[in-house]
């Protein structure tokens, strides 16, 4: 028996992808060996080891492991989440809205990328440029931002940055070690790609 394709009229917006394979599971009493064996995974040591890790790896996670980049030569991460639905009796009704919704958002977080910020940093004639100098140079003027900034929309990004420079440059008084003044501040988003977008604050706009 499978879910019904009608139960999605009464299906709430609270309900996840997550919840409802993990009903399916406690209702059908069906162990972690059991569901892949039924997915069609040997019972081989080496494959059953890995193939359990990575089921355990979408059961734990309410992304059901699409942002682990997980990968067998049997399944795709997607491929992986629909036969598993498919073996629970999961009407594809249910579980392909859902599913659609949890990759969409896996290739906003494994495609994110946390913006670039650094000083923008004028030198004296008395600066004498070297290896140490540089790098002591580089450790004043960048700006670290918490890996969750890259998920954020991009006004709140810009936010967060503006309160980091602004804060960093009264730190640092407008200026570097080494006799270095700082200009301004260069942010970089996406940054390894062609498109890649700039945007530079002076210090006077701060």
């Amino acid at each position: 028996m499978t879910i019904s394709s009608q139960s999605t009229t009464t299906t709430t917006t609270t309900t996840t992808l997550q919840s409802i394979i993990l009903k399916r599971i406690e209702q059908k009493t069906l162990s972690h060996h059991e569901i892949l064996t039924l997915m069609g995974y040997h019972n081989h040591p080496k494959t059953t080891d890995k193939a359990i890790n990575r089921l355990q790896t979408v059961l734990s996670s309410p992304a059901l492991g699409l942002t682990n980049k997980t990968y067998d030569f049997k399944y795709a991460a997607s491929e992986f989440i629909e036969k598993l639905c498919s073996v629970l009796g999961i009407d594809k009704a249910v579980y392909q809205p859902l599913l659609t919704e949890l990759e969409r958002d896996a290739s906003h977080s494994l495609n994110a990328i946390t913006p670039i910020v650094h000083a923008d940093i004028t030198f004296n004639e008395d600066f004498r440029p070297s290896f140490n100098s540089y790098m002591a140079v580089d450790k004043f003027k960048r700006i670290s931002l918490d890996d969750e900034v890259r998920l954020l929309p991009r006004q709140k990004q810009l936010d967060i940055i503006n309160e980091r420079i602004t804060a960093h440059y009264k730190a640092m008084q407008g200026k570097i070690p080494f006799a270095g003044v700082i200009k301004g501040y260069k942010v970089v988003f996406n940054n390894g790609r062609d498109d890649e977008a700039r945007l530079y604050i002076a210090h006077h706009q701060l």
